[in-house]
């Protein structure tokens, strides 16, 4: 299993989350899908960004809480990669990807 630190995430790297925590079928994960197309809420993408902050080390949620159901995975990608680069998160805990 690879692994992609937060500060560094891209879309395949959250794809690959967002696949093994919510089981979404990879064939949905492109980086044009908003949360919605994937059959994610916003209680579900809070869950994400929990879960998101914890791998990192840092304290995310405040500048992840743009993101919506509409956000898609290659703007989301983006925004936590800024977010950590932000908070400085370079010595973050990596994320488990496929």
């Amino acid at each position: 299993m690879a692994e992609t630190a937060v500060k560094d995430m891209d879309e395949a790297a959250l794809a690959d989350l967002v696949h093994d925590f919510f089981g979404v079928p990879r064939d949905l994960l492109h980086p044009t899908a908003t949360f919605d197309d994937l059959g994610l809420d916003s209680l579900a993408l809070m869950e994400l960004m929990v879960v998101l902050e914890e791998r990192s080390g840092g304290e995310l949620l405040d500048r992840l809480m743009d993101l919506s159901p509409a956000s898609t995975l290659r703007t989301a990608a983006q925004v936590v990669k800024d977010a950590a680069s932000a908070v400085g998160t370079a010595t973050a805990t990596p994320v488990p990807t496929s």
